[in-house]
């Protein structure tokens, strides 16, 4: 894979699956905006990814904000001159235990969607015009398998994601930008354990159809969208990936 020169923002880059695709990423050459709304974390990964001979920068983001959005973008461009890849991380396990839809707050109800689902619209909106300077782009958005089940606002926010990717890579196909999702699974970050321990991860894979119950690393994830972001993905184009060890099963 040929990522030399590039720059990539991902958000909910702090910890996590979102860490994972920036020292990845790094690995590659790529410069990368570590972009998160905790900015001490993520000048913890960015100065982890620069003390190993890694390019990166640490950017406050609110991806519920438009305006954040578009602060954040700026702020990429102007510490490496470019965009080429984004990927949208950001996201609120916790909105998986909030109460059923219909006892759910509308202000909980606007915050989840916002920072689950409009934040890919926001952050996309806000990346697009960089994109096109440089002839093109790739963004990957972080869907969940949840987005086929019924979990409540959760559910509704990542099947939001799902066909925001796929209208977006249709209409943006014209200007050489891919857009893709990737649906993970049970996946051990810290944004999980405050929900559920490691075991229960296995015990609910199970529960949900996978056959071994195993709980992957965000690396294991993150390596997937790596690839899609990669030239050698150059014909994939509006297509969400479930990344979940067999879980969901899709004929």
């Amino acid at each position: 894979m040929s990522f030399s020169g590039k720059v990539a923002v991902i958000t909910g880059a702090a910890q996590g699956m979102g860490a994972a695709y920036a020292r990845l990423l790094s690995q590659r050459d790529v410069a990368v905006v570590v972009a998160d709304i905790n900015l001490e974390l993520a000048e913890s990964v960015a100065a982890s990814i620069t003390a190993t001979g890694g390019k990166a920068v640490a950017v406050k983001v609110d991806v519920g904000s438009p305006e954040s959005c578009k602060e954040c973008i700026a702020a990429a461009v102007n510490a490496f001159g470019q965009l080429n890849f984004l990927v949208n991380n950001a996201g609120l396990l916790s909105a998986a235990l909030m109460p059923p839809l219909q006892d759910l707050s509308i202000d909980d109800y606007q915050r989840v969607m916002s920072v689950n689902m409009h934040s890919v619209l926001y952050m996309t909106q806000a990346a697009v015009p960089e994109m096109r300077k440089q002839g093109g782009g790739a963004i990957v958005n972080t869907s969940s398998i949840g987005s086929w089940q019924a979990t409540g606002i959760y559910s509704v926010s990542k099947a939001g994601v799902n066909t925001l990717s796929v209208n977006l890579a249709h209409s943006l196909a014209a200007d050489n930008i891919r857009v893709n999702a990737i649906a993970p699974g049970t996946v051990d970050t810290e944004g999980m354990k405050p929900i559920m321990s490691v075991e229960q991860m296995a015990q609910w894979a199970k529960m949900s159809g996978q056959a071994t119950g195993q709980v992957a690393g965000p690396e294991l994830i993150a390596q997937v969208g790596v690839f899609l972001l990669s030239d050698e993905a150059a014909f994939v184009n509006g297509q969400v990936f479930p990344v979940d060890g067999g879980t969901v099963i899709r004929i």
